[in-house]
């Protein structure tokens, strides 16, 4: 079967300017359809349609009749199988689940509607004043203009909903679908909704489709009713309401089976399996411990009188007076503890910086795929160098110092910021960004207003725990002359000074737990940035 591109004009005119409604076609569809992969039933078959200027159409059908891919379709994010499509100018879509950027504030997300006019550099430095200016008013149409610069994770569930139609309206369509706006709304909210959506198209002059399962009081607002079933499209007259406000086959109740496991009893094959299964696990790791005890000599023996011998050994740890706790060198401690703070916060952020690109290269569906494979086992070819022989090879290459250090633990921080990185981006939810990309954006646009602040906050938080780590990490480093408080805690040791290294360790521990702290109120802060 051949497939047919959407034809899609330039729509000229401004928001806020009324089109007389006309009965001329704004939208064509011939013989569309649509198979997905894996499937020999089409979602949707051979629907011919046409949608006149100003045109109010509802669209009904029982749960997956096929309506949400022929709205699909009718967007662009989904190809017909076969069939053609023409717009006459811009078409927008308001999602069921909204697919908003939740990270961000209301008047950014409703711009965005405006993304297919602006480049991807433009983009990035803002939306110009004249798309704020009528962002701006689409919202104060919407009631929503004291909320603008709120965050969209802080709205209800309805506040979201308007900023998902105010988005579509910025994009100055010409046909707007709406995909079940109605759904989980009580009567009276539904007809807030309607009422909402008609004054819009008075005053902005599109055609509108909107889906469908309640219809007890769509009858008089909808003057055109088109039913959906089994990807089948047809015209029907206006149902009749008056003795249900629903037809039974819209909202008939699905069945529920019991859960497989629900009636299990003790002996069920199932569950035997399970414990034989369980057994055969613990069997396993009992034999690896035999195993590995065997191999570094690991005994019972080992443990006798480990715990007396440690106790003993920990009181030469601690100073034995006030004055010989006074006399410890606080300032010698103070001075390389500053240094290990400054070699872990250039560390980190030469793995940031390094990190971010490879991130990005190395994530799926974002870097190319050619290229993700060699990104990814250099990657791991990084990380399997410990940081501290990473500190040896840039001892030897530039000498003793806090330099070498920074240089080690840069390197260590982007083998695992980058997979942190790649990882924290695929994990995204990618409806907003596929939004987006239906309303003009391009890859990077889309990346830089949906995926990236989606995924800054797990960002963040990793860059927060690299830093954390890389402090412990460039302790130890002084070992091997790579600066920081480890030289300091090596040498103490190694002239058994104990209460001058318990010291160090002391002030190193305050800082930890610090930044832990403070690591604790990040999270919870993102967290609440993101609605949770």
């Amino acid at each position: 079967m051949s497939s047919a591109l959407p034809t899609r004009s330039a729509n000229t005119s401004g928001v806020g300017e009324a089109h007389d409604i006309a009965s001329t076609p704004v939208m064509k569809a011939q013989n569309l359809s649509l198979y997905y992969p894996g499937c020999t039933e089409p979602a949707v078959r051979n629907v011919s349609m046409e949608l006149n200027a100003g045109e109010r159409v509802a669209l009904i059908g029982s749960s997956g009749s096929g309506k949400t891919s022929l709205l699909r379709m009718l967007e662009g994010s989904v190809q017909p199988t076969s069939g053609s499509l023409t717009l006459q100018g811009k078409l927008a879509l308001v999602y069921q689940d909204q697919r908003l950027v939740v990270e961000r504030d209301v008047l950014t997300n409703v711009c965005s509607g405006a993304i297919g006019e602006v480049s991807a550099l433009q983009s990035a430095l803002g939306f110009s004043t004249a798309i704020r200016e009528r962002a701006s008013q689409i919202l104060t149409d919407l009631g929503m203009g004291a909320l603008a610069h709120q965050r969209v994770s802080s709205l209800s569930g309805g506040q979201r909903q308007r900023v998902a139609i105010a988005r579509a309206l910025c994009a100055r369509p010409q046909i707007l679908l709406a995909d079940e706006p109605l759904s989980a709304l009580d009567p009276e909210n539904g007809q807030r909704v309607l009422h909402l959506l008609g004054s819009l198209q008075e005053k902005y002059g599109f055609a509108l489709v909107v889906t469908t399962h309640d219809l007890g009081y769509c009858r008089e607002f909808f003057p055109r009713f088109l039913r959906m079933e089994g990807g089948a499209l047809e015209d029907i007259a206006p149902p009749d309401t008056s003795a249900s406000t629903t037809p039974p086959t819209v909202n008939a109740p699905l069945d529920n089976p019991a859960s497989p496991t629900q009636d299990r009893a003790l002996g069920d094959p199932g569950t035997l399996m399970d414990k034989r299964r369980s057994w055969l696990l613990g069997g396993l790791l009992i034999a690896a411990l035999g195993w590995a005890a065997a191999g570094v000599g690991l005994s019972l023996d080992s443990f006798q009188g480990l715990f007396t011998e440690l106790a003993a050994f920990s009181k030469g740890f601690l100073p034995q007076s006030l004055e010989a706790l006074v006399a410890l060198p606080w300032t010698t401690l103070s001075v390389s503890l500053l240094q290990t703070i400054q070699m872990a916060l250039w560390g980190t952020v030469i793995g940031v910086v390094l990190s971010f690109p490879l991130g990005v290269l190395a994530a799926r569906d974002l870097g190319p795929p050619l290229l993700r494979p060699a990104v990814r086992f250099l990657l791991n070819v990084v990380r399997t160098v410990p940081s501290i022989f990473w500190a040896l090879v840039f001892v030897a290459m530039l000498g003793l110092g806090p330099v070498s250090g920074i240089f080690a633990l840069g390197a260590y921080s982007t083998g695992y910021l980058t997979k942190f990185f790649y990882e924290g981006l695929e994990d995204v939810d990618g409806r907003a960004a596929a939004a987006l990309k239906a309303l003009g954006a391009s890859r990077l646009q889309s990346f830089a207003l949906a995926i990236f602040p989606a995924a800054r906050p797990v960002l963040t938080s990793s860059c927060f725990f690299m830093f954390e780590y890389n402090i412990r990490a460039a302790s130890i480093l002084g070992v091997v002359g790579a600066g920081g408080i480890g030289q300091d805690l090596m040498y103490y040791m190694e002239w058994r000074q104990f209460p001058a290294a318990t010291a160090g360790l002391t002030l190193l521990l305050v800082i930890v737990v610090g930044l832990d702290t403070l690591s604790e109120r990040l999270r919870k802060r993102l967290a609440q940035q993101r609605g949770r």
